[in-house]
């Protein structure tokens, strides 16, 4: 055989293959159902935007919704969530990608993270990985999940977020987190206040509590009741002393009435000269005694 030939083939063979490998490849992606917004249809848009709540929606057509969303609390804790139409059978090993979108030629996926989605619960990422999401969404990539989709015969779905039109509400979501109450429902759940001798006069460190109370229940909507309970010392006769537990209990009763609490969630209790945490004969253990317990208790919707 010719050299020229025999050279021509040699050199054809390394272009030829990849070329067959690239054509399987993407005959086999484009065999995958594939869940994303498109251009017409791609929304996000904030659903919540309160003090104690933020919360970043983006519906996916034909598939569901995902959303972030972060809590008030010490530590802002980011977490993502992807609610399927028709929940997750059983329970399935997702990869995680930031792939870029079709119209950048060239461009290769990134992997972000292996994730589990547990049967009968919706998708779950959070902390590190839920951040890098957003990240790669205002860069304008596209986070998208590839799992074997049960009700698919165990084909590869991918289900994405679309970064088109996402700027403007993630930065809308991010002046929300900004101004998150840097406590949560646990931390204000049991509250003891205290006040001064003779009084219904709150101690100055119970009133910046109270404060925190009533800044963090008028945004609340799961919060079903509020018991607020009197109690005082046994310093005076045991008529004045009921009588000034009710009043101290009443009077918090009000003020969470005029945050704009329904008076019907609120339970007031006066104990009088009862139920004593501290020996009533010294200074300091009457100081204990003279108090309003507040206890809150949430009705999850």
């Amino acid at each position: 055989m010719n050299k020229t030939i025999i050279n021509t083939i040699h050199k054809s063979k390394p272009i030829i293959v990849p070329i067959l490998l690239l054509s399987i490849s993407q005959f086999s992606l484009a065999a995958n159902k594939e869940y994303q917004a498109k251009l017409n249809n791609s929304l996000w848009y904030i659903s919540a935007s309160t003090p104690i709540e933020c919360r970043l929606d983006h519906p996916i057509p034909k598939y569901g919704e995902a959303y972030f969303e972060v809590k008030a609390s010490k530590k802002h804790k980011l977490s993502f969530f992807l609610l399927s139409k028709q929940g997750f059978p059983k329970s399935r090993i997702a990869t995680l990608k930031s792939v870029p979108p079709k119209w950048v030629p060239g461009a290769q996926s990134t992997k972000i993270a292996k994730v589990k989605f547990y049967q009968q619960f919706d998708g779950y990422v959070t902390r590190q990985k839920a951040w890098r999401m957003l990240n790669e969404l205002e860069s304008g990539q596209n986070p998208t999940f590839y799992y074997e989709d049960w009700y698919n015969n165990n084909q590869v779905v991918s289900v994405g977020l679309s970064a088109i039109n996402f700027n403007q509400s993630y930065n809308e979501f991010n002046n929300c987190v900004a101004q998150l109450l840097p406590y949560n429902f646990e931390d204000i759940a049991f509250s003891i206040l205290k006040y001064d001798e003779d009084g219904i006069n709150l101690t100055t460190i119970s009133k910046d509590r109270l404060k925190m109370i009533g800044d963090y229940i008028k945004y609340d909507e799961e919060i079903s009741i509020v018991l607020v309970s009197g109690y005082n010392d046994s310093y005076g006769s045991s008529d004045e002393n009921q009588e000034t537990a009710e009043l101290r209990a009443s009077s918090v009763k009000q003020y969470l009435a005029d945050l704009g609490l329904t008076e019907d969630k609120i339970i007031v209790e006066s104990h009088g000269e009862k139920h004593h945490v501290a020996d009533n004969r010294d200074k300091l253990g009457r100081i204990k005694n003279r108090r309003v317990v507040i206890s809150l208790t949430r009705e999850i919707i």
